[in-house]
């Protein structure tokens, strides 16, 4: 009888044992499965204090070295396996590395301390003056009674259907003059505001470092027209940079040179 019984023991530690191994072989295949399988992995980069949107961070898979950098808006997408490492990496904010698997919708950058105060990227700040300049622009147009802009279109002319009136009301009042003008110095804002997106004290200064005040009389001597600077590259703005500089200190404008 405790013969019979031991077989029986051995017999069930056996099938215990043999379904051990195919659960923790399956698990095995599951898990090396999971970890050599490739995903895209996306969310959104903000400063420390959630205020900024940040552009232009490097975002480094450090296992295949696949680059790639944040949007306007701070938003990436990267492909990575889940144990990957994901590096982000900006000259001005410190860099973070996180495994792929934990990277939350949330990346958070702490700023670097730097001299300058200012900060590129705000996309989210040059959203918020366009949507000022539109908010003044229909308020000017409401009170003046005006709804092509001071532009109205050739159509209203037409005495059937159109409303004359209305055209010339638009194309000689003094209401329709003051509107071409807001369109104009909007326009001109506009401009600026993309002329500032590229050319600034930042990125400015991460090309060649100088004080606060040569930096300032540097970006008055040559702010660039919007039509030169709306199709350039980084390497563009790198080239004019260093060119516009050299001819700076040779003109005696600058102080001492500093390469970075």
């Amino acid at each position: 009888m405790n013969f019979s019984k031991s077989i029986l023991d051995i017999i069930f530690k056996k099938k215990f044992l043999l379904r051990y191994f195919i659960l923790l072989s399956i698990l095995s295949t599951f898990t090396f499965s999971f970890a050599q399988t490739q995903y895209q992995y996306s969310g959104t980069i903000y400063s420390s204090d959630s205020t900024l949107l940040l552009k232009n961070v490097q975002i480094i898979n450090q296992r295949t070295k696949q680059t790639l950098y944040s949007d306007n808006f701070g938003l990436f997408t990267i492909d990575a396996h889940p144990y990957d490492s994901i590096m982000f990496v900006h000259p001005h904010w410190n860099s973070i590395k996180i495994e792929a698997y934990y990277l939350p919708d949330q990346i958070f950058l702490q700023k670097k301390p730097i001299v300058l105060e200012e900060i590129v990227i705000m996309g989210n700040t040059k959203a918020g003056k366009i949507r000022e300049l539109e908010n003044m622009k229909r308020d000017y147009d409401v009170k003046g009674g005006i709804f092509y802009n001071g532009k109205p279109p050739l159509y209203l002319l037409n005495p059937f259907g159109g409303s004359p009136i209305t055209y010339f009301y638009e194309k000689f009042s003094k209401a329709g003059k003051n509107a071409r003008r807001f369109n104009d110095f909007m326009d001109k804002e506009l401009e600026n505001m993309e002329i500032d997106q590229i050319f600034n004290k930042v990125s400015i200064y991460d090309i060649i470092p100088m004080d606060n005040d040569e930096l300032e009389r540097f970006m008055v001597a040559y702010r660039p027209e919007f039509e030169v600077a709306k199709t350039w590259t980084s390497y563009d703005l790198h080239v004019y940079v260093k060119k516009s500089y050299k001819e700076f200190k040779d003109n005696g404008s600058g102080n001492q040179f500093i390469l970075k």
